[in-house]
């Protein structure tokens, strides 16, 4: 059967699009109230690609700056994608309550959340899993560290949770490397790998958005769409056959 998912970093709704100017232009949006009308842009895109599975970083959970609203609420409402799930990362009281997500046309039968090697912005690894026709696969989504050597351990103890998964795999997120070669720890365990550039949307030349994927998958088709701008990460849909 088909699957078609996407990897989409959503800024937490803050809608940087047009150019680096913009991080300042709209910083005030990263601790203050904003409409999140990106959102709703990430929605109708998941709704007219026919999405199954969504994994999206940089959520906003429902705090201040979102006006208290659950931006995966919205996405799930506008997609009309029913399944959804939250994996929380950096809070700051009331104001910020920043995470990772999963969507999923699919019940979500287990969800564990792993916490990952951090010494500033605490990091996790959501886990799903779902049954297709009767096959069971693990769904992961992960949003990796900006310096390096904290990857390096984070990396790691993704491979090590990874190890002790004895169905199909597919592992997506923003892995925040633009060297594709430091990810080698988990083609080394047999996983294999898309990416396409997507950052920074309005010129894309790196390939941070990448999703792994277990012998049990093959990859039809990869695409970033140029047209659909939300945030500062272009979207990556990848379609794979189970």
């Amino acid at each position: 059967m088909n699957l078609s998912l996407a990897l989409l970093n959503l800024q937490s709704g803050i809608g940087v699009t047009r150019g680096y100017q913009q991080y300042v232009t709209k910083g005030m949006r990263y601790i203050m109230p904003h409409s999140g009308e990106a959102l709703t842009h990430a929605a109708t895109f998941l709704s007219d690609q026919h999405i199954d599975l969504a994994l999206l970083t940089e959520v906003e959970g429902g705090s201040r700056r979102s006006q208290y609203v659950s931006q995966l609420d919205i996405l799930r409402e506008k997609s009309q994608i029913p399944e959804g799930r939250f994996f929380p990362t950096r809070s700051l009281g009331n104001s910020i309550n920043e995470g990772n997500s999963i969507l999923s046309r699919y019940p979500l039968e287990r969800v564990v959340m792993h916490p990952l090697p951090s010494a500033t912005n605490p990091r996790v690894l959501g886990e799903t899993r779902i049954t297709i026709e009767d096959r069971t696969l693990t769904v992961c989504v992960v949003h990796l560290a900006l310096r390096s050597e904290t990857r390096r351990l984070q990396i790691d103890k993704v491979v090590e949770l990874l190890k002790d998964i004895h169905t199909p795999i597919l592992l997506g997120g923003d892995f925040n490397e633009r060297d594709i070669k430091q990810l080698h720890a988990l083609t080394d365990i047999g996983l294999s790998f898309v990416t396409a550039p997507g950052y920074p949307s309005w010129k894309p030349l790196h390939s941070l958005q990448v999703l792994f994927y277990s012998k049990e998958f093959e990859v039809v088709s990869v695409s970033t769409d140029t047209e659909t701008l939300f945030s500062d990460h272009l979207p990556l849909t990848v379609e794979l056959t189970f």
